[in-house]
């Protein structure tokens, strides 16, 4: 019989977690097959051994150990070993609900989709909290009232940029050259990967079942401060505009590309305040960097940019995306360091609730 869905984990120094994540997954005990691929990211703790005894204990998980090259090759990595119809990529410090993952993939199945996108429950200590998706059915830039509907009340929310609450159709990856980005270079990889794979024009399914347990109090990649982040997210926005320039598929995307250079400016030069303190040099520094950037000054100068953020689900995000590039075209970088500093409070708060 042959294998359904790939699971793929990157790990790195993950001893503390990975069984849980490894047992989550074990849990599936239905009559299709799946694999469990682990790429140990050169841990330098006992996560290659904790793995190599899973392994040999369940046929259905495979380990490989890599250098240290970030989750992103890593991914890549599990992704070049896959033999499932479908991918399903894990973080290894969280879980994943295989009853509703089985849902998933009878969607996946019964829609055709080449990906299927679930909800997610964000699991912080002691609490959780269901992020829904708005509805169920197809999403489309495209089509039907309700699937252009859907697709833009999910565009820019934290469920279509995150990797895990989704199976991909390996099929459709393989043959459009699609892989993740080295995070060492970029942040937000994952976002990235899906706005390359949504330039591809997928056919998309969306349903509200919480298939991932999304864990945010555990120190990853994307949970402690990075001094760099300004610059990676600059280039991880000059990466997508550049590939889609190549793809002649720019101007399509706007709607998508614009939204998230607002997005991104925010998260830069906010997502370190909690770690690093409120410092008005380090803002200033970190607007700077999208203010005086050409190739972003180049697409939110076209002509009727802001139009693009008038389908943004909450009117406050309209409002304060929409100021935010007021701000990044006037390049007032300065001005801008100066509220983001007397403000920082309401905006830490703000970014919480919709930078999931």
């Amino acid at each position: 019989m042959s294998v359904e869905i790939s699971f793929i984990i990157p790990v790195y120094n993950g001893e503390k977690w990975i069984l849980r994540c490894i047992h989550s997954l074990q849990k599936w005990d239905k009559e299709e097959q799946t694999e469990i691929i682990i790429v140990n990211d050169g841990s330098k703790d006992a996560t290659g051994e904790i793995c190599e005894q899973a392994a040999r204990e369940d046929g259905r998980i495979r380990v490989v150990h890599i250098e240290n090259s970030g989750q992103g090759i890593a991914r890549n990595k599990g992704l070049h070993l896959a033999v499932g119809e479908y991918i399903h990529f894990v973080d290894a410090d969280d879980w994943v609900d295989t009853e509703n993952l089985y849902h998933l993939w009878q969607k996946a199945k019964a829609s055709g989709a080449d990906i299927v996108m679930g909800s997610y429950v964000r699991v912080d200590g002691s609490r959780q909290e269901w992020i829904h998706l708005p509805k169920e059915g197809f999403a489309a830039r495209k089509g039907k009232k309700e699937e252009i509907r859907l697709y833009h009340r999910i565009k820019t929310e934290s469920c279509f940029g995150y990797l895990w609450n989704k199976i991909y159709k390996r099929k459709f990856l393989i043959s459009n050259d699609l892989r993740l980005d080295d995070i060492r270079k970029v942040y937000m990889e994952d976002t990235l990967f899906n706005l390359k794979v949504w330039s591809k024009s997928p056919v998309l399914f969306c349903t509200d079942v919480p298939v991932y347990y999304y864990v945010v109090e555990n120190v990853s990649t994307t949970r402690k401060a990075d001094a760099h982040i300004h610059i990676k997210n600059r280039h991880m926005l000059q990466t997508i505009i550049s590939y889609l320039e190549e793809e002649h598929k720019l101007e399509e995307n706007l709607d998508m590309v614009i939204p998230l250079i607002m997005r991104t400016f925010c998260w830069s030069a906010l997502k370190n305040v909690p770690y690093e303190g409120n410092s008005l040099p380090k803002l200033k520094e970190r607007i700077h960097t999208f203010t005086d950037d050409g190739k972003l000054q180049q697409i939110i100068r076209k002509k009727g940019a802001g139009r693009y953020l008038f389908f943004l689900p909450s009117y406050a995000q309209r409002v304060f995306y929409s100021f935010c590039l007021l701000i990044l075209r006037k390049k007032m970088a300065n001005v801008c360091a100066l509220m983001f500093f007397c403000l920082c409070p309401l905006f830490i708060s703000y970014t919480k609730i919709v930078l999931k």
